[in-house]
């Protein structure tokens, strides 16, 4: 009886808290009409575009294709911002997004890539690394430019 009336409780602050911070965090995914990664001199295509608010300030970008050698095969560019404003460049409703900005600018900290085959499942570990740079968003395009330490240089561009 009282882990019953614990477990109820629980939820009724879980429930409250989730209430003011819902319209804060949450991922918006898109299909865009066109996009591109880059990496060295190597270009791939992307069709879907993720974005997901982790914080205030923070925003992790996802650029998701696949691959026109390996049938099944997908890649993910994932980049780090953390943005130049406190203004959310998402507005969410229990997790559901749509931009919210109209423009927005912000500093890439970090990337990561990663691959799945044709089952879903990832090639190997996520190669992920910190790096410099900058991803802005003005007339509906989303263009992202980086160079980590060790000199390589990605970019991704998407026009939602």
């Amino acid at each position: 009886m009282l882990l019953a009336l614990l477990f109820v409780l629980m939820n009724v602050d879980v429930a409250s808290s989730d209430a003011a911070g819902n319209n804060r965090f949450g991922r918006l995914e898109t299909t865009v009409s066109s996009c591109r990664i880059t990496q060295a001199k190597r270009s791939m295509g992307c069709r879907r575009l993720q974005l997901t608010q982790t914080s205030v300030i923070g925003l992790r970008i996802r650029f998701i294709g696949e691959s026109p050698e390996q049938p099944g095969r997908t890649h993910q560019l994932t980049f780090v911002t953390r943005l130049g404003s406190r203004d959310p460049v998402l507005s969410c409703q229990n997790g559901r997004c749509n931009l919210a900005a109209t423009s927005w600018n912000g500093k890439i900290t970090s990337h990561s890539w990663v691959f799945f085959d044709k089952r879903g499942l990832p090639i190997g570990l996520p190669g992920s690394r910190p790096t410099q740079g900058r991803c802005t968003f003005s007339n509906g395009r989303l263009s992202c430019q980086s160079q980590s330490r060790d000199g390589l240089n990605l970019s991704a561009e998407a026009q939602l």
